[in-house]
């Protein structure tokens, strides 16, 4: 088995940048990736996780993401990875009425489809879509830094936009793989039921063994009558400092072996890339 590369992540440092929850989704989803997967990653970022994916499995990769200033990161660090890709500048909520995004959707994907099951007429494209979604509740005061509010604010990516394209865009039997707030996750479960989910894997992240959950897991499939496995919890530090991550913790980050590299948003080239848009 060969070596794994290191991978390095520009990112917007007076924006959001991935964190911990990147790394676990990540590693959560490695078991569930086939080999010639056609994966697509809904609110891409700095396109951390699908990289990550795309390094270690040799995928058919598609990344969705709004914002430009993103998309163009997302684009420039694949490029400097050597991972194949395709970005997409597109907000999710309006991806069904872009013929033009659909048509390249269908186009990279098409090849060895062999399902019996699909029609030719759907859009059931893809085996795999993974998104680590915004999920936390709209704040009284809205935030000055539009970058990071879109990347952490429920209301600009509910949980049910995210359903409702994966019920579209997944093969039957396919999977969606994302992480949210245990908080809601009554909420999370009901949604998916209603879009003829069925949750296959659950794993809850405990900040200390004796901390409640502040992260949850989920691998679903689009199927309704998948039976659930709850794995062990995912314990993030046995002390109380910061730097006392569990010996699991310590492997995740060495095995993804990531060097985020913070630029400012003034910085950025903003014709240096072409990125595929509505």
């Amino acid at each position: 088995m060969g070596i794994t590369r290191c991978m390095k992540i520009y990112q917007i440092a007076d924006g959001y940048c991935y964190n911990s929850d990147s790394l676990f989704l990540w590693n959560f989803s490695l078991p569930y990736i086939k080999k010639h997967a056609k994966v697509l990653e809904i609110g891409s970022g700095s396109g951390i996780i699908g990289m990550l994916c795309a390094r270690d499995k040799d995928i058919i990769l598609c990344q969705i993401e709004k914002q430009k200033e993103y998309a163009l990161l997302n684009i420039k660090n694949a490029q400097i990875n050597n991972i194949d890709t395709n970005v997409f500048c597109v907000d999710c909520k309006e991806l069904f009425v872009s013929k033009n995004v659909i048509e390249q959707l269908k186009n990279i994907t098409k090849n060895n489809t062999n399902d019996s099951n699909i029609q030719n007429n759907s859009m059931q494209y893809f085996d795999v879509i993974i998104s680590n979604p915004p999920f936390y509740a709209k704040r009284t005061l809205p935030s000055l830094n539009t970058f990071k509010e879109q990347a952490t604010q429920g209301y600009n990516l509910p949980l049910e936009v995210i359903l409702q394209t994966a019920h579209k865009l997944l093969k039957p039997n396919a999977r969606l793989i994302f992480c949210y707030t245990p908080y809601m996750f009554s909420d999370t479960f009901y949604l998916l039921k209603n879009f003829n989910f069925s949750i296959e894997t659950i794993r809850f992240v405990h900040p200390r063994v004796n901390k409640n959950a502040t992260l949850v897991l989920i691998c679903a499939k689009k199927s309704n009558d998948t039976q659930t496995l709850i794995l062990p919890p995912l314990i993030t530090h046995d002390g109380k400092r910061q730097q006392d991550n569990t010996q699991e913790v310590k492997d995740i980050y060495n095995n993804a072996k990531t060097h985020s590299i913070k630029i400012l948003i003034k910085d950025i080239l903003w014709n240096e890339f072409n990125i595929k848009n509505i």
